[in-house]
C-alpha cells in the first residue's frame, strides 16, 4: 500500500502535469501579451509576475508563456543532463531564467562547466541553494563562500567575453524565524544581481499548503521577511519573491515590501493557465 505522502507526491506531479499541458495549450489561442514592462537587473520584462522554478521543468513552454500574461518564464532547477534535454526554446517574449542545481557531491569543475553550459541559453541565471543536493554545501559557510566566488568570477568572465550580461542570482530559503541574512551578505559581497526568496517549503505541492497560504497572517509573515531583505540589499541586489501568492491583493503586497518580481507556481496548478491576467487585470 502506498504511502501517504507518497499519494500525496505523486497527486501532484499529476495536477502539475495536466496544468502545464493546459498552459501549452492555451497558448495555441491566446493572442494576449505581458503588457507591464519592469525593468530589473538591467534586463526590461514585460510584467513583473512569472513562473517559478518546478513548473516548466525543461521549458515546453519557454518563452511563449507571454501569450498567458507572464513576464518571465524560470525553468529548472537543472543538472548538466537536464540542460542537455532542455526543449528547443519557443519563439515569445516572456524572459527565460535558467535555474541550476548546486550539488555538494559535484567537484567545482563540474559545476563550473553546468554554468558555462547554461550561459548562453538565459537571460539569467540562478543557483539553486534550496534543493536536497545542496544541503551539504549549505551547512559549510566557507567552501560555499568559495564556490559562490568562483562562479560570480566565471559568470562576469563569461559576460565580458560574450558582450551581453546575462544577471546571476541565488535561490534562498526564507522561512518564518530563517530570513537568510547571512548568505545575503555574502551576496552582496560577492556582486550577485539578485536573490530569489522561497517562502514555502518546497514540495510536494499539496491541496492543503495551498489552502494554507490563504490564511492573511501567513501572507504577512511572507511579506514582513521581503521587507527584512530589503532593508538589507536596497538597491544593491533585486529581490524576487516566490510563494503562496494567489491574488492580486497578495501579488500588489509583495511588491510593496519591496520585492521586483514574483514567481507562482502552486497557484498556476491550482487556477489554471489565465491565472496572470487575474493577477494583472
Amino acid at each position: 500500500m502506498a504511502k501517504p505522502n507518497s499519494v500525496r507526491t505523486i497527486s501532484s506531479r499529476l495536477a502539475q502535469r495536466l496544468a502545464m499541458d493546459l498552459c501549452c495549450l492555451a497558448c495555441h489561442f491566446s493572442t494576449y501579451q505581458a503588457n507591464q514592462p519592469v525593468t530589473v537587473m538591467g534586463l526590461p520584462f514585460p510584467s513583473p509576475l512569472g513562473i517559478a522554478a518546478g513548473f516548466d521543468r525543461y521549458s515546453r513552454l519557454g518563452r511563449r508563456a507571454a501569450l498567458l500574461g507572464f513576464g518571465f518564464n524560470e525553468v529548472g532547477s537543472l543538472t548538466a543532463d537536464g540542460v542537455a534535454r532542455l526543449s528547443p526554446v519557443k519563439h515569445g517574449q516572456a524572459r527565460l531564467g535558467l535555474n541550476l542545481t548546486l550539488d555538494a557531491s559535484q567537484s567545482w569543475t563540474e559545476t563550473c562547466a553546468l554554468l558555462q553550459t547554461a550561459w548562453p541559453l538565459a537571460d539569467y541565471l540562478v543557483l539553486n541553494l534550496i534543493g536536497p543536493a545542496s544541503v551539504r554545501l549549505v551547512e559549510d559557510p566557507d567552501r560555499l563562500h568559495r564556490l559562490l566566488s568562483l562562479l560570480r568570477h566565471q559568470q562576469h568572465a563569461l559576460n565580458t567575453a560574450g558582450n551581453r550580461s546575462v544577471p546571476l542570482l541565488a535561490k534562498l530559503r526564507c522561512l518564518p524565524e530563517q530570513v537568510p541574512e547571512y548568505l545575503t551578505e555574502v551576496l552582496l559581497e560577492l556582486g550577485f544581481d539578485g536573490l530569489i526568496a522561497a517562502h514555502d517549503p518546497g514540495p510536494p505541492a499539496t491541496r492543503q499548503r495551498y489552502r494554507a497560504w490563504q490564511d492573511d497572517r501567513q501572507q504577512m509573515q511572507a511579506c514582513m521577511q521581503i521587507e527584512q531583505l530589503h532593508r538589507l540589499c536596497g538597491t544593491d541586489l533585486a529581490l524576487i519573491s516566490v510563494g503562496g501568492v494567489q491574488t492580486a491583493g497578495h501579488l500588489q503586497a509583495r511588491l510593496d515590501a519591496g520585492a521586483q518580481l514574483i514567481q507562482v507556481h502552486g497557484a498556476l496548478m491550482r487556477q489554471g493557465p489565465w491565472l496572470a491576467r487575474r493577477l494583472c487585470g
